[in-house]
């Protein structure tokens, strides 16, 4: 039941879920380019061809991560998608661009030719146990890339699973260290005077696990508790989401390893829709669905959205009525809490700036232990700063712990999220020494 409130937001990112032993980008990377098919000489994967092409052309060792790879594979797809499968018009882009490694990549065949319900062979002559049946107009191209995709997220759905599987019967949560306890203690101080409205980029439910099962009742866009029924495919309450403004919250702004995409509707029309279930997902077992989002750009719809597609992605259901709560919660809460997060996505910092420039309440505390390291500090000067009164800008450094801006409105940390949270499970909203923090 929601509380007569102010809301505490808070923005988790990958550095946020370490601590429970989730993965990080350079591990998903290592997944990503040991996944997937093998290119036609079978002497690397598909991935590595790729990581090898972006760096033969000047990109270095730091600009590639997984999220770039399958951003490449994505933008294939809509190359090689049809603008118009019913008159076979070829995308726009394929009529003025060839790109010079496919050759080399695509490495299928069409045992029966190009009909209705083709399926493919991976590699060229070779059965593919996990092919599907192409039954809405794809071009083999596309087919085969929408597989390759299928593919490596398996596998990251697969990785998730390791550290956050939770059902009755079995969890692989850690819910009992002292990290853990330390979180629901910092949790249950805050919502004594603030609902809290937690929203994750990570594929996971780890948050939403422990604070229910330590009796906070958290809403998820799903009606469901703790557990999830074993043969459950729960649709999310769409309504719930949009209405509800002052209730516990956690909610997956790129999905879950836990969502499931249903490629037909009741009619068997191709109306994808996206459930959650108790097990993680893994695509290979599911045939793959597309939409158009912008006229003639075909996107693969998938339980979790990476690379640099998310915010044409983000107009699915339930990501865009998430991501509205998300807008909404930052322009009307007092303090934003953002963990392990390093400001990469764009329409994510979107919601940040816009709630800097139209909520003077707004105060902002940022946990990474890498802020300076990573130059965050100047990302925050070119990126949030702008939108702030200059003249108050009154630069403090906290002792060894961080720094302070704007009179405590932006508050740095320079944490591990373990290290945080020791001191926040004592003082929830900080250490009324400010020479500790």
């Amino acid at each position: 039941m929601s509380k007569l409130f102010k809301n505490a937001v808070f923005l988790f990112g990958s550095g946020a879920i370490l601590d429970w032993q989730g993965p990080s980008t350079s591990e998903l990377t290592k997944i990503v380019l040991e996944s997937g098919f093998k290119v036609v000489d079978d002497s690397k994967t598909v991935t590595q061809a790729i990581y090898d092409q972006l760096t033969d052309n000047g990109f270095k060792d730091s600009d590639i991560n997984f999220e770039t790879i399958i951003n490449v594979i994505e933008e294939l797809l809509v190359i090689y998608s049809d603008f118009d499968s019913h008159s076979n018009l070829p995308s726009l882009l394929r009529c003025f661009v060839t790109p010079n490694i496919t050759d080399d990549i695509m490495n299928f065949s069409l045992p029966d030719g190009r009909k209705h319900s083709f399926t493919l062979q991976i590699p060229k002559g070779v059965k593919y146990d996990f092919s599907h049946y192409a039954l809405h107009n794809e071009t083999p191209e596309q087919f085969y890339l929408q597989h390759l995709l299928t593919d490596i997220l398996s596998n990251i759905n697969a990785r998730i699973s390791k550290y956050s599987y939770h059902t009755e019967g079995h969890s692989e949560i850690n819910m009992d260290n002292e990290v853990s306890k330390n979180f629901v203690t910092w949790m249950k101080g805050i919502n004594h005077t603030h609902n809290l409205r937690l929203y994750t980029l990570n594929y996971d439910r780890v948050f939403k696990v422990l604070l229910e099962s330590n009796g906070i009742k958290i809403f998820e866009g799903f009606n469901c508790g703790e557990f999830v029924g074993y043969y459950d495919k729960l649709r999310a309450n769409v309504c719930e989401i949009l209405n509800d403004s002052s209730s516990n919250i956690h909610y997956n702004l790129h999905g879950s390893a836990y969502w499931e995409v249903l490629d037909l509707d009741k009619e068997l029309l191709p109306n994808p829709e996206i459930v959650l279930t108790s097990l993680p997902n893994l695509h290979v077992d599911c045939p793959p669905a597309s939409f158009q989002v912008e006229k003639g750009k075909t996107l693969l719809v998938t339980n979790i959205i990476t690379g640099y597609q998310k915010a044409q992605k983000g107009m699915i259901t339930p990501f865009k009525q998430m991501q509205s709560a998300f807008d909404r919660d930052c322009c009307s809460c007092d303090t934003l809490f953002v963990v392990g997060y390093s400001f990469g996505d764009e329409h994510i910092n979107e919601s940040i700036k816009t709630a800097i420039r139209h909520n003077p309440d707004i105060k902002i505390q940022i946990v990474d232990p890498n802020f300076i390291n990573k130059n965050m500090d100047e990302q925050l000067a070119l990126r949030f700063f702008p939108f702030k009164d200059k003249s108050t800008f009154n630069y403090k450094r906290i002792k060894d712990n961080g720094n302070s801006f704007f009179d405590g409105d932006f508050i740095a940390y320079h944490q591990y999220y373990h290290e945080f949270l020791e001191v926040r499970a004592k003082f929830p909203w900080g250490n009324p020494n400010p020479d500790i923090f």
